[in-house]
């Protein structure tokens, strides 16, 4: 017995294009629920928040789900919703990434400034000596908006990976047929 299994599954649907249109749709739900935290008096200050996260998840279970019943009689393996849920996050992290360039830069130009802020307590909060702390902070104090829409683009992709894997999980209609050995 082999310590990997060899899997057989089939994919049933257009993965790509789906995942390239509901990857914006996402981006731009969570570009508009930072726009409503903004609008209700609470702008971010940090790149990535538990309520992106919270967007991240209801939008790829919403599109996983819509993608799956579009498929012919509703099957699909786990390693399609893998993959789509994977190339979902990425294309909304580049699209929420784009989002935070343009929200630091012209709708709300003090984020940059609480994000540092927000950095630097945590830092000085953190374990570590203190020269080490002043130079993480003298290395934050150069970071512009971009390196902060990169933060939060790169937070955001990594979530969708674990997003991904429980939307896979959970709604896969066929488990996998094992191949057997030649």
């Amino acid at each position: 017995m082999g310590l990997l299994r060899r899997y057989k599954s089939e994919i049933y649907g257009r993965y790509r294009k789906a995942y390239l249109r509901d990857g914006v749709y996402t981006g731009v739900f969570l570009s508009v629920v930072v726009l409503f935290m903004k609008l209700i008096y609470y702008p971010i200050a940090v790149p990535h928040t538990l309520y992106t996260d919270l967007a991240l998840l209801v939008a790829t279970f919403f599109f996983g789900y819509r993608y799956r019943q579009r498929l012919p009689e509703g099957k699909v393996f786990f390693k399609e919703l893998m993959l789509y849920g994977l190339g979902l996050g990425v294309v909304a992290a580049v699209v929420y990434g784009l989002f935070l360039m343009l929200y630091g830069s012209v709708i709300d130009a003090d984020f940059p400034h609480r994000c540092l802020e927000q950095f630097v307590n945590n830092e000085r909060n953190g374990a570590g000596t203190p020269e080490e702390k002043e130079q993480t902070i003298a290395v934050m104090q150069t970071y512009t908006v971009v390196t902060w829409a990169l933060i939060g683009a790169f937070l955001t992709a990594v979530m969708s990976i674990m997003t991904a894997f429980v939307m896979a999980l959970v709604l896969r209609t066929e488990n996998n047929i094992v191949r057997p050995k030649k």
